[in-house]
């Protein structure tokens, strides 16, 4: 098989079909802004959606022999394989190209798995031959290759653009590609990190320098930052924890109405699954030891953005102010005469012990709070931490932000001031989500019953006389769908307030998924969906193989007609419920809710 990237632009594509399989094509035809005509007697209701929008063509009929022929490419996804066949030879008599689902006989060309970081692409395919291992393959990639990797190629790009614009000699054009890929990808372990503004103007000035010394012309002025005429206007706002039910009201309108999202990898949960596909999504990607997007270049793209018209929402964990550069961005903004806004954020350390059982406050018993970071309880020998006065005030509770490497510090620099050993503390990875894990024990031995527990970032600690509640105060941990995180296609208010008070974390999902619904779905694993029609079942099947789906989510099947459709679609756990609100939630809770992961230590 030759591989080939078609352009398909304004291209006539026929898609033959109504069900699931048809849709994601038709999906993925829209996304490349093809011109499409859908047929089939019985369409799902979203191809009649996408038909009444204006998005697509659709003939509610049977095939008509020889219509193939006056399209560009051809896709046939119906359950008769007579009518696949007739739709692929009338392609072929043609000299059509055409594609008939999960039937590589009746294919002229093959449809490969693909992972995209924005407009990076890999496509992986094996001719029809084993599509199993081709998803499974891809579900590796996106794995590997985190969203960054698209902010890295717009990067790449944008330096393509500025040196091929110096009219360099090719081996000085290739000299600086190498330097571009060299200083921005370790190879070893597939991470990339988009380069400095200044260290761009560095490799660009070296060599236009030696160029304009030898008579060739050099540009005189950077066409990459437009003027700041009309800038638009830069919302930075708290996602929170990670519960998405706390962003803020606010913070779900400025998101619905952006032009373009700056996303930190901790925020991803909260943006909304029905978010606009039209909306560009940067994913900066700041996880613990890892920072691919530096924060100066993260000021720059907020700015860039803004000087292109765009209302922006820079989307980041908790608060933008307690512990998250929002100042800093805040005041590049302003620099460049840029308007910004702060939308305030639920900041973890406030809700992620509550979500725990622990009060931050508790009257005679704890009346002051003090935030810590770890980068600043690490450092020695400076005036960051007043260690001393923390030790001697038994009436605080001390909170430590990003905590799980600092905590040995910590509980070290505590005890030798004299704090006393036995001072109720706890951890608790995840705050606030159905992967929620809380150690509790006290000052002296929570930094190894944490390393016992395997607790890993994103977490956070907390030392306070007011642990010692968490016992009778945890309310989230108990109760009787906690742990479960559960995808529930869209529209389904009752479902979804029903399963979120049971205390279930659920994604409210868009069929077909949208872009930023796989962000949310792959931001924490799903336990199990909920889905109610054949079409459900179809439209999310090709989507088992991304990020966040595994081999043991659950489909609780609502209707007999989804249930036989996900078994022959090789969905391993699939329970047939009865119709009504109530007998789904009489099956989801009448079996031991996965364990919420509460431990006791010390």
């Amino acid at each position: 098989m030759f591989p080939v990237m078609l352009n398909l632009t304004g291209r006539r594509c026929l898609v033959v079909g109504g069900g699931g399989v048809a849709l994601r094509k038709v999906d993925a035809l829209l996304g490349e802004g093809a011109e499409i005509t859908v047929v089939a007697p019985e369409p799902q209701a979203r191809l009649e959606a996408l038909a009444a929008a204006g998005k697509l063509r659709l003939e509610r009929r049977s095939y008509l022999p020889g219509e193939a022929g006056g399209f560009a490419l051809v896709f046939a996804a119906t359950d008769d394989r007579e009518v696949n066949r007739r739709v692929f030879e009338d392609a072929e008599a043609a000299g059509i190209w055409a594609n008939v689902a999960d039937d590589p006989q009746l294919c002229s060309f093959h449809l490969p798995a693909r992972v995209r970081r924005g407009e990076l692409q890999f496509a992986i395919s094996s001719s029809g031959q084993a599509p199993f291992a081709t998803r499974r393959l891809r579900q590796v990639l996106e794995r590997r290759f985190g969203q960054e990797w698209g902010e890295w190629l717009a990067a790449a790009g944008e330096f393509r653009r500025r040196v091929r614009g110096l009219r360099l000699p090719p081996a000085s054009e290739e000299g600086l590609f190498d330097t571009f890929f060299a200083a921005t990808v370790t190879p070893t372990t597939l991470k990339c990190r988009v380069p400095l503004t200044e260290e761009v103007e560095g490799w660009l000035a070296t060599v236009a320098g030696e160029e304009d010394a030898a008579g060739a012309p050099v540009p005189s002025e950077d066409a990459s930052l437009p003027a700041p005429s009309a800038p638009g206007l830069v919302s930075l706002v708290g996602a929170g924890p990670g519960n998405s039910g706390l962003l803020t009201l606010r913070g779900r309108r400025r998101l619905l109405a952006a032009d373009a999202v700056v996303c930190d990898r901790l925020a991803e949960a909260a943006l909304p699954p029905d978010l606009p596909e039209g909306v560009e999504i940067h994913c900066v990607g700041k996880v613990a030891g890892n920072h691919p997007t530096p924060q100066e270049e993260i000021n720059a793209l907020l700015v860039r953005l803004a000087r292109q018209g765009k209302r922006v929402v820079r989307l980041k964990g908790g608060d933008p102010f307690v512990f998250g550069r929002g100042g800093e961005e805040g005041e590049a903004l302003r620099a460049a005469g840029v308007p910004f806004e702060v939308v305030p954020g639920v900041t973890a350390g406030v809700a992620v012990p509550a979500y725990a059982g622990i009060p931050v406050t508790h009257r005679r018993e704890a009346v002051r709070v003090t935030f810590l970071t770890a980068h600043e309880t690490i450092k020695s020998g400076g005036p960051q931490v007043r260690w001393d006065l923390l030790a001697h005030d038994p009436h605080a509770t001390i909170v430590g932000y990003m905590g799980v490497t600092s905590l040995p510090v910590v509980t070290q620099r505590l005890l030798q001031e004299g704090m006393a050993p036995d001072t109720p503390a706890a951890i608790i990875e995840r705050g606030t989500t159905a992967a929620q894990r809380v150690v509790t024990s006290t000052l002296a031995h929570l930094a190894a019953d944490a390393t016992a527990a395997g607790i890993e970032p994103p977490a956070l600690f907390v030392i306070s006389p007011a642990v010692r509640h968490a016992p009778l105060l945890d309310w989230f941990s108990t109760r009787p769908l906690a742990g479960r995180r559960v995808l529930v296609p869209a529209p389904a208010p009752e479902v979804v307030e029903a399963l979120d008070v049971l205390g279930a974390d659920v994604v409210e999902c868009p069929l077909p998924p949208s872009s930023a619904a796989r962000l949310v779905i792959a931001s924490s694993p799903l336990t199990g969906c909920v889905l109610a029609t054949r079409d459900e079942v179809e439209a999310l099947d090709g989507e088992r193989s991304r990020p966040g789906w595994d081999g043991g989510v659950v489909v609780w099947c609502r209707s007999s007609a989804a249930a036989e459709r996900a078994r022959q679609l090789g969905w391993r756990r699939v329970v047939e419920v009865g119709e009504t609100l109530a007998d789904l939630l009489r099956f989801m809770t009448g079996r031991s809710p996965m364990a919420a992961g509460h431990r006791h230590g010390g």
